[in-house]
């Protein structure tokens, strides 16, 4: 990958792993709710499960998609249902308040997430398509892209998860810890909105 590619990549890449989506306001709810501590095994499934979904894509599976186009609609609707339903389980959310049953995700539920989360889609398809080119070197370049992509993710992963730890001490703090699950919820539905355009 040149230097050109590669200043490409990082300029598209950074933004839109910062930037809110599903990852991001799912890390900042757990470690409003549960700590940073225990949100760590969710950031990792991220930080592994996006990359290698990246690279599977680069391998040849985002053809599926130009072959079968009702398949990425079905797609599309199937996790703004499920991103719909996590944002009415926030909506009765308090500041200190886990219930038993409840948890964090585990490390291999966040990694298959990506796999029906619709930005991991848009992102990795369009790495895929910024950078990779067609040739001999394809499966190099989309190695680096991996990598860049594993390089990205914990520091976009650590700043919503302490956001959301600030978050919950702020309403904490002024009194407003029963309006958590209601934030959360409306962010939720905001970038369920956002991908359905």
């Amino acid at each position: 990958m040149d230097a050109a590619l590669a200043a490409a990549f990082f300029a598209a890449a950074i933004p839109t792993f910062v930037t809110p989506g599903p990852n991001n306001l799912m890390l900042m709810a757990s470690s409003a709710k549960f700590g940073l501590g225990r949100t760590v095994p969710h950031m990792i499934g991220i930080c592994i499960g996006f990359p290698l979904m990246v690279f599977i894509i680069g391998l040849g599976l985002g053809e599926v998609f130009t072959q079968l186009p009702w398949l990425k609609t079905a797609l599309k609707f199937a996790a703004a249902a499920n991103l719909l339903w996590l944002a009415w389980t926030l909506l009765g959310l308090k500041v200190g308040e886990v219930k038993a049953n409840e948890r964090p995700l585990k490390l291999h539920e966040a990694a298959l997430f990506q796999w029906v989360n619709p930005k991991a889609w848009a992102m990795a398809i369009s790495f895929v398509a910024l950078v990779v080119q067609p040739g001999p070197g394809r499966v190099t370049t989309l190695t680096l892209v991996t990598i860049g992509c594993v390089l990205i993710g914990p520091f976009s992963s650590l700043i919503w998860m302490v956001f959301g730890q600030q978050l919950e001490r702020f309403l904490r703090r002024t009194g407003t810890e029963r309006y958590l699950g209601m934030i959360l919820a409306a962010l939720m539905v905001v970038a369920v909105v956002m991908f359905l355009l």
